[in-house]
Order: C-alpha cells, then structure tokens, then sequence
C-alpha cells in the first residue's frame, strides 16, 4: 500500500512530466511552422535576380559614385542628440505635473517640492553638460559632404569600375 507521501511525490513528478511535454510540444511546434514557412516562402519567391535587385539600396535614393566612401555619421549623431533632448522634454512635462500636486506636497511637509526641484535642476545641468560638450566637438554646426576614401588597393580601379558598372543600374526604371 502506498503512502499519502509516495502517492503526492509521484502525483508531483507526474504534472512536472506534463509540463515538460508542454513545452517540448510548444518549441517542436514552434520549429515546424518556422521551417515550413522557410521552404514554402523559399519554393514561392522568384528566383531571377536583375540590375534593379541588385542595386545598393539607399532609402529610395539612386545610388551614386562608389560604395567606398565614407559614411557621414553625423546624421546619426544629430538624430540621437534630437532623441535625447526629446526625452528630456518629456521627463521634464512628466515632472512638473508631479511637482504642481499640492497634496504630495502638504503629505510630506514641504520636502516633496525640494526633491523634485533639485532632482529636475540635476537633470537639466546633465543635459546642459551634454549639449555644451556636443556643440563644442561641432556635431551642431551643419552636415558636411562626405570626404572621398583614402583607399589603396593592390586590385586595379578598372575592375571596380566593371563590377560597379555590372552591378549597378545606369537607367532608373520609376522616375518616369
């Protein structure tokens, strides 16, 4: 005869079996439908490649000159110095509607209001810092054009003429 014990230890083990299957069912299913997607997305899609599929993509833009130049990432630095500022502006609207409420300010005798002000001055004086610091490396002046490689290479400029001219679409087929 077995024990009350014997008897919730097997119970026990029995819904952690379960479990387990569950998941396996779940991560084999998951794999299935993946890799059936793949194949039959890989048996449908169109397998001729022309000029246009593979010209360099540039957000609609027509690619020009050679793919060895230099990336101007002051697109990026403007855009992320635009994201900051746009969080504290946000941090800060979220901030004053705290601070105007009367009731967390009487609840607290008057320290509530110095907190929130001094936190919101130590906020601003970082992001002051971070512009100062920003302006002054000339991330805020104006894009500049990007400057041509300095790229030396044993392979003769002529074959990367030829590829680029192979590969690239001299005629835009969408501007009409």
């Amino acid at each position: 005869m077995l024990s009350l014990q014997q008897v919730n230890d097997y119970t026990m083990v029995a819904i952690e079996q379960v479990a387990l299957l569950e998941i396996l069912t779940f991560v084999v299913g998951a794999v299935f439908f993946v890799s059936i997607g793949s194949f039959v997305g890989s048996l449908l899609r169109p397998q001729c490649p022309n000029e246009e599929k593979r010209c360099t993509y540039e957000s609609g833009e027509e690619p020009t000159g050679s793919s060895w130049s230099k990336l101007n990432t002051q697109f990026y630095v403007v855009a992320l110095v635009f994201m900051l500022f746009e969080v504290e502006t946000v941090l800060l609207f979220s901030w004053a509607t705290v601070w105007a409420d009367p009731a967390l300010d009487e609840a607290t005798g008057g320290v509530w209001a110095k907190y929130t002000a001094t936190s919101a001055l130590v906020f601003i004086v970082l992001f002051s810092v971070g512009l100062a610091y920003v302006w002054s490396q000339g991330h805020l002046v104006g894009i500049r054009p990007p400057q041509p490689a300095s790229f030396a290479s044993k392979v003769p400029k002529e074959l990367y003429d030829r590829i680029n001219k192979r590969y690239v679409s001299t005629t835009n087929e969408y501007t009409a």
